[in-house]
């Protein structure tokens, strides 16, 4: 029997969080199938077995966080190659039901003749095809809440007239051999809408991840956000005219890699805001590379990749970078280093639409930026009303480590590079 141990991932790493079993007790399995998947620092990888055999035992449940050289399988190696195990027999088949016998045809019964009518009986009110009228009298029908199909009309053809349908509205006794009262309808049947089970959710993988963080980071730091708009006119217009360049190089240019290369001139002024802490022993760390991370939404949930030295690269190379670790977030598939080593975070959410918000900073670093959707204003310059692309900043701090005073000047002059965004083409690097 050889017993499966969750093994180390990666450096740092001591524990991970089972998502999913990827394999059943009873199973026969092979040398380096996968067993499970297990979330670690937001990454989800597949732990593969060393050894085939059957699974005797599955140690751990869906959810479960165990530390690295805890057991995982219980595997029989003598089973290695043998013919996969017969369904247990609460697993077996259901047998078909039997065909039931063939129900009885009716058969068909010739209608009874009709009774002779008396030569006095009111004519019967039609029971298919369109009622003769005219529009008016089918809206003074509707007015006096009389189904005009059981009128039968005294006009010609049988045409229902306004005096028909006052006839069959008025309470005072009528020509009984004219018209027909109309049946009594039933009361409408109130389905009420039945109310949705509750469904219980265990929080598992990245969602409890997230969960943690976010907890950890706003019960450690005391937030405080800081708004200012942006006239970003300048920086649209910079954008348009390089996409062509950039498109014909492959590249899709965002507003982000002009956002982190101004970021890069800010923190030479304001270093502490691109700063990690260490918690233990309360020791701010001032980073001299620049990581900045890129919340991501994706159909797994929220992760932050991180582009790396963006001090050392370009608008292009940027984009490129950015474009290629997303993609690559957004279909499940980062890889550890790209969520580890960040510095600084941009939250954007200005392509689905909204001012501003109050982000959550990513714990341990000290500041996060919330970048807003850009939008048409009236602006008011050298005063003349104009038409102008306005954007809100809402970056928050850690106010034990960023006062209040810094916050407001890291924003006004990361504001003057953004408004002026030609310089940073300057910037071979």
């Amino acid at each position: 029997m050889f017993t499966f141990e969750l093994p180390e991932i990666g450096e740092g790493v001591v524990e991970g969080e089972i998502v999913r079993w990827l394999v059943k007790e009873g199973e026969i399995i092979t040398p380096d199938q996968p067993l499970c998947e297990v979330m670690t620092d937001k990454a989800t990888v597949e732990i593969s077995t060393p050894k085939g055999g059957r699974v005797q035992k599955l140690h751990g449940e869906e959810g479960d966080v165990i530390a690295v050289h805890t057991p995982l399988a219980d595997i029989d190696e003598s089973s290695a190659g043998a013919a996969p195990a017969a369904p247990a027999a609460s697993e077996a088949p259901t047998p078909a039901p039997a065909p039931a016998p063939a129900a009885p045809q009716p058969v068909a019964m010739p209608a009874p003749a009709p009774a002779p009518q008396p030569a006095a009986a009111a004519p019967a009110p039609r029971t298919s095809g369109k009622t003769l009228s005219t529009p008016a009298v089918r809206s003074h029908a509707r007015s006096m809440g009389v189904d005009i199909d059981t009128v039968v009309g005294t006009g010609k053809s049988g045409r229902v007239t306004r005096n028909d349908i006052d006839a069959a509205s008025s309470p005072a006794p009528v020509h009984t051999d004219r018209i027909k009262a109309p049946p009594a309808l039933p009361a409408p049947a109130i389905s009420p809408v039945a109310a949705r089970a509750d469904e219980h959710m265990r929080i598992i993988g990245l969602r409890r991840k997230i969960a943690e963080q976010m907890v950890k980071s706003y019960r450690t730091a005391p937030h405080f956000t800081y708004v200012d708009e942006v006239d970003a006119t300048e920086l649209v217009a910079l954008r348009k005219s390089l996409k062509p360049a950039a498109a014909a190089r492959g590249v899709k240019l965002t507003y982000l890699p002009f956002i982190m290369k101004s970021l890069v001139s800010v923190f030479t002024e304001f270093p502490t805001v691109n700063s990690v802490i260490d918690e233990d022993t309360f020791t701010l760390t001032v980073r001299g590379e620049v990581n900045i991370g890129i919340a991501t939404d994706s159909p797994h949930g929220l992760y932050v990749p991180v582009i790396k030295n963006v001090e050392q690269k370009n608008i292009l190379e940027l984009a490129a970078e950015i474009a290629e670790v997303t993609e690559r977030t957004r279909a499940g598939r980062p890889q550890l280093s790209d969520l580890q080593g960040g510095t600084f975070t941009i939250t954007s959410v200005g392509n689905i639409g909204g001012r501003f918000a109050t982000p959550i900073i990513n714990h341990p670093e000290v500041a996060i930026l919330g970048v807003n959707q850009i939008h048409d204003r009236p602006m008011v310059i050298d005063g003349q009303v104009v038409p102008r692309k306005m954007m809100y900043l809402s970056p928050s701090f850690d106010h034990r480590i960023i006062d209040g005073a810094v916050a407001a000047r890291f924003v006004s002059a990361l504001k003057a590079r953004l408004e002026s965004p030609a310089s940073l083409l300057l910037e071979l690097r």
